[in-house]
C-alpha cells in the first residue's frame, strides 16, 4: 500500500514537471518569434521606399518579357502604356510620395540591372536588382 502511494506521488511528480518544462520551452518560442518578427518588420519599415522599388521593378521585368533586347527602359509618368521615344522604350511609372526620387532610366546589361529610390522621410538610397533583392546604396 505505501509503495503505491509512492509510486503514484512520484508519477504525479514526474507529470508536473514535465507539464512545467513544456510551457516554460512554449514560452520560450514565442518569446523568439515574437523577437524575430519585430526585427523583421521594424527592416521593413526602414525601407519605405520598398513598394516604389518593386513597382519600378515589376515596370521593367514586364517590359522585358514583351522583348528581351532593350538595353535602356526609362520610367516615365507621361505615358499611359509602353512608347519608343528618343530609342527608349518608355513604360509607365508613377512614384509615391514616400520617394524623393526613384531612377529614370534603367541600363539592362546581359539581362541584370538595378534600379534605385531615395526616401523622402530618410534620404536613404535603395536599390532593388532584377531578382527583388533590396540593398542600401553605400557611396
Amino acid at each position: 500500500m505505501k509503495s503505491n502511494k509512492v509510486l503514484s506521488t512520484g508519477l504525479g511528480l514526474l507529470v508536473a514537471v514535465t507539464g512545467v518544462l513544456g510551457l516554460a520551452a512554449c514560452g520560450s518560442d514565442s518569446d523568439d518569434s515574437s523577437s524575430s518578427g519585430s526585427t523583421s518588420a521594424s527592416s521593413q519599415a526602414a525601407v519605405d521606399v520598398t513598394d516604389d522599388l518593386q513597382n519600378a521593378r515589376k515596370a521593367v521585368a514586364d517590359a522585358l518579357a514583351e522583348d528581351d533586347s532593350w538595353a535602356q527602359i526609362m520610367l516615365a509618368s507621361d505615358v499611359e502604356a509602353p512608347t519608343v521615344k528618343y530609342g527608349l522604350l518608355v513604360v509607365p511609372y508613377t512614384a509615391s510620395d514616400a520617394a524623393k526620387r526613384v531612377q529614370g532610366t534603367v541600363t539592362i546589361t546581359d539581362g541584370t540591372y538595378k534600379i534605385e529610390a531615395e526616401s523622402a522621410a530618410t534620404g536613404k538610397t535603395w536599390q532593388i536588382d532584377q531578382d527583388g533583392s533590396i540593398t542600401e546604396k553605400t557611396k
